[in-house]
């Protein structure tokens, strides 16, 4: 049996691949079409996976996608009655990534075989497209490929159809619902309004979350009126905001603007009026993401915990629910975005739906494209580039960081979700202070104060971070120990904490023997890992990764085997 799972027209779009309950392949349609976020319906990504493993649409048994738009229409309407008629601005809010009005992205759902032939793909008649519900589809996307028998389960964002965060249960092939909270409340939302004011834009809550390090509690007693929790859930004040009327064109209300002043320009200085604003925002968030977690422990009292949903992406907020010490086991999604859907949806038809046994667990993230040095060579000689193939990869390469140099670092199969792991990377020495100002103004091009993560050998872990968890995909955060802050400078966050990968051999042999190395000529199993773009989805092609190297201030290209410079 195969599935093709897709997500599409919200943002984040992505498609995947199931056969027989495992997973074969997973892409998100930016990394092919080069559009942040991208909303478009994943043609590409579909082109892509049919065609790397040999397969036509004639194969495909069900397409799923995580979305009910009838269910949306409902809730939707619900809310116009209610907030008429400044609910009627709606009608005219961007609904996505591409700026697609409401009723024009509801119809492309509702005609999901048209989109398919627009695309010039002819679906087998036998072929069924099955909608499941959003939030269904994030339990399972964690849940059934866990190696957890039962779990409690956590999912929250923006808002799917209706709902922003749902408790549930998952046991075997089963996921119950135990409690939904629906819009107006959400954090996701909530959230991204905050990221908006501080001037920043949509998508963009990590630069919150950030920056939030560098704020104070001035605010911190005024969100208490704004964000809150009681009993088993929370509330947002929604005198503060007009997304129920507004949508995305208008998050905060007048008065949250006479209260604490007009939101910053996206080009202005952040001055330290909007860090205390990020820091009052990133408090309330762990409050009540904590707060969530504990009412979830109490009606559903498992040793293991799933979470997933954008706001799964904040890992300082993570880092609190680890250290409640509530749950024995968690595991986070790491493609905790609406791309993850595409994932969650294909199993729980698979497992829930249709009733086959569970015979897949996730542990292996680099699920996307890969490319032959046959192919890297061709691009590297058409381009005219001084390259050599190394003899010892590892040793050279651990050697050219010593010496303080940026790489890219392009290898094997991609990595699936918002963060480079060791296969897209861009690599530095964290002991030099000075290459994080570097980094971010001269390479990447973007906030002087946003911080880089420390990918270190799992073994290691314990000496430099405070955490008794595994962090392999980037979505945790941890206290760097007092005595190795000032020997990790460049990945210690102005608050002594840092966004850990814990790299391990048998997940990605390469960067470990790489970090290893590392660790051989200088005594520091650590290096510096951050995404490999500038201002772009991170790279995916040979040639997006040259491209990069040249108009960047990077030192060396690392393409396989191949050593470019400049």
């Amino acid at each position: 049996m195969l599935i093709l799972g897709i997500f599409a027209y919200q943002h984040d779009a992505s498609a995947c691949l199931v056969e027989n309950g495992k997973l074969i392949s997973f892409i998100e349609e930016e990394r092919l079409n080069r559009e942040r976020h991208s909303a478009a319906f994943p043609e590409l990504s579909i082109k892509y996976l049919l065609k790397q493993h040999n397969k036509t649409l004639d194969d495909i048994n069900y397409v799923t996608i995580c979305w009910k738009p009838g269910q949306e229409i409902i809730s939707n309407f619900v809310n116009v009655i209610k907030n008429f008629p400044k609910s009627l601005n709606l009608i005219k809010a961007g609904a996505t990534q591409n700026e697609i009005s409401l009723l024009s992205r509801l119809k492309k759902q509702f005609n999901l075989k048209d989109q398919f032939k627009k695309s010039g793909f002819k679906l087998n008649k036998k072929t069924k497209i099955i909608e499941i519900e959003h939030h269904i589809g994030h339990a399972a996307s964690a849940f059934l490929i866990s190696e957890f028998e039962e779990s409690a389960i956590i999912t929250w964002d923006g808002r799917g159809e209706n709902t922003s965060v749902l408790l549930s249960k998952g046991s075997g092939n089963q996921i119950t619902k135990l409690k939904e909270i629906k819009i107006p409340e959400s954090l996701g939302i909530f959230y991204s309004a905050m990221t908006t004011y501080v001037g920043f834009k949509l998508f963009d809550e990590g630069k919150t979350m950030g920056l939030s390090a560098f704020g104070t509690d001035k605010y911190l007693k005024d969100f208490d009126d704004i964000i809150y929790k009681y009993e088993n859930s929370f509330k947002i004040n929604q005198k503060y905001f007009s997304y129920m009327t507004h949508g995305r064109n208008k998050y905060l209300s007048d008065l949250f603007v006479n209260k604490f002043g007009p939101p910053r320009k996206y080009n202005e200085k952040i001055t330290q009026h909007y860090m205390d604003i990020a820091y009052a925002a990133q408090k309330k968030l762990e409050e009540i993401g904590v707060h969530m977690v504990k009412y979830l422990k109490k009606i559903c009292p498992s040793e293991n915990l799933c979470i997933t949903g954008g706001v799964a992406l904040n890992c300082i907020m993570n880092q609190k629910i680890y250290e409640t010490n509530l749950f024995k086991n968690i595991f986070i999604q790491p493609i905790a975005s609406d791309a993850g859907t595409s994932i969650g949806g294909a199993y729980y038809l698979y497992n829930s739906m249709l009733d086959y046994k569970r015979n897949y667990e996730f542990k292996n993230i680099y699920l996307g494209p890969s490319y032959s040095e046959t192919e890297i060579k061709e691009y590297l000689t058409n381009k005219k580039l001084k390259f050599s193939k190394s003899e010892n990869l590892f040793l050279e390469t651990a050697k050219i960081l010593s010496e303080g140099k940026i790489i890219g670092w392009f290898q094997d199969k991609m990595e699936g979700g918002p963060r480079a792991l060791g296969n897209r990377s861009i690599l530095a020495d964290p002991r030099n202070e000075n290459i994080k100002e570097k980094l971010n103004v001269i390479v990447k091009k973007r906030e002087s104060y946003r911080p880089f993560a420390p990918a270190v050998l799992n073994e290691y872990k314990k000496s430099f971070f405070k955490m008794n968890y595994d962090s392999d995909y980037m979505i945790l955060s941890a206290d760097v120990l007092d005595d190795k802050k000032k020997l990790i400078p460049a990945v210690t966050h102005i608050d002594g904490t840092a966004r850990v990968q814990t790299v391990k051999k048998d997940l990605n042999y390469k960067f470990w023997s790489l970090i290893n190395e590392f660790k051989n000529l200088t005594g520091l199993p650590i290096l510096l890992n951050t995404s490999f773009n500038e201002s772009e989805p991170i790279v995916c092609h040979p040639k997006e990764a040259i491209e990069c190297f040249l108009r960047t201030d990077l030192d060396i290209l690392i393409l396989q085997n191949f050593i470019v410079r400049k």
